[in-house]
C-alpha cells in the first residue's frame, strides 16, 4: 500500500531525491492539483537528469579502470566486477481521486510512483525512472490543457503533452534493459490517441487506437490472466474499431 498520509510539502522538505520529488507531483496529480504537479515532476525531471549524467560519468571512469586491470591481469578482473540484481522502479500507478468529466472518456488517469528503495545506482534504473517522470509529466500537462489552463493556453498544453509521451516512448523503446509494463506503453499509446481526437486529427488517433487494438489482441491469445486484466481500462477506446471490424462484413 502506497502510504500518502505524509504532507506533500513537508515530505518534498525532508528527502528532495527524484523518486520522492515525482511521488509527491503524483499525489498533487491524482488530486487534481495539475500545476503544483508540473512543478514536482519538473524538478523531479531535473534531478533524473543530473543523476544519471553523474551515473554516466562513474561508469565510463569504471569500464577504462576495468580496461586498464584488463590490460594488466587478463580476464580477472571480469570475474571480481560486482553485478547488482535488477531493481524494477515502478512501484505502481497511483489511484485518480479527481472527479471526472466527459472530457477525460478514454483517459488513462493514474500517475505512475517510483519506488524509494530501488536501485537508482543502476543506470538503467535511473533511466527507466526518468522515462515514468516523464510520462507523469505528459499527464499533468494533458490534465492541464483539460481543466487548469485558460483556453487560449490549451493547445500549446496538449503539445507539451505529445512531445513528452512521444519522448517517454522512444526512450522506453531504445533501452535495450527497460522493464517498464506493458500497461506502460498502452496508457502512453492511449493517451497520445486521446489528444489527438481532441486536436480533431482522427487519422492520428486511429492510429494510436489500432496500435493498442494490435498489443491487446496480442495479450488476449498469449497473455498471462494478469496481462489480460491489464488491457481492461483500454477498451473504451478502441470499442469503435472492434464496432468496425462487426459491422463492416454484414456492409
Amino acid at each position: 500500500t502506497i502510504a500518502l498520509r505524509i504532507a506533500p510539502e513537508a515530505k518534498a522538505t525532508m528527502d528532495s531525491s527524484f523518486a520522492t520529488l515525482n511521488n509527491v507531483g503524483t499525489i498533487h496529480l491524482a488530486s487534481g492539483h495539475t500545476s503544483e504537479a508540473i512543478g514536482f515532476f519538473l524538478r523531479s525531471l531535473r534531478e533524473a537528469k543530473m543523476s544519471l549524467a553523474e551515473r554516466a560519468k562513474k561508469e565510463d571512469n569504471m569500464a577504462r579502470n576495468s580496461s586498464r586491470a584488463e590490460d594488466k591481469e587478463g580476464n580477472r578482473s571480469r570475474e571480481t566486477v560486482a553485478v547488482h540484481s535488477p531493481r524494477i522502479p515502478i512501484e505502481a500507478f497511483v489511484p485518480f481521486s479527481m472527479p471526472l468529466s466527459t472530457s477525460t472518456e478514454g483517459l488513462y488517469l493514474s500517475p505512475l510512483y517510483l519506488s524509494e528503495s530501488a536501485d537508482y545506482d543502476r543506470y538503467d534504473t535511473t533511466v527507466e525512472a526518468s522515462v515514468a517522470i516523464m510520462y507523469n509529466l505528459a499527464l499533468a500537462h494533458h490534465l492541464n490543457a483539460l481543466f487548469g489552463t485558460a483556453a487560449a493556453n490549451r493547445e500549446t498544453a496538449l503539445d507539451q503533452a505529445i512531445s513528452l509521451y512521444e519522448l517517454a516512448y522512444n526512450v522506453h523503446m531504445q533501452e535495450e534493459d527497460a522493464d517498464l509494463s506493458v500497461e506502460f506503453t498502452m496508457a502512453v499509446v492511449n493517451n497520445l490517441g486521446h489528444i489527438h481526437r481532441l486536436k480533431g486529427d482522427e487519422a492520428k488517433a486511429d492510429k494510436c487506437f489500432h496500435h493498442l487494438l494490435s498489443t491487446m489482441l496480442f495479450l488476449r491469445s498469449y497473455g498471462s490472466a494478469d496481462s489480460k486484466c491489464v488491457a481492461e481500462p483500454f477498451v473504451h477506446s478502441i470499442t469503435h474499431l472492434i464496432l468496425q471490424d462487426t459491422v463492416a462484413p454484414a456492409a
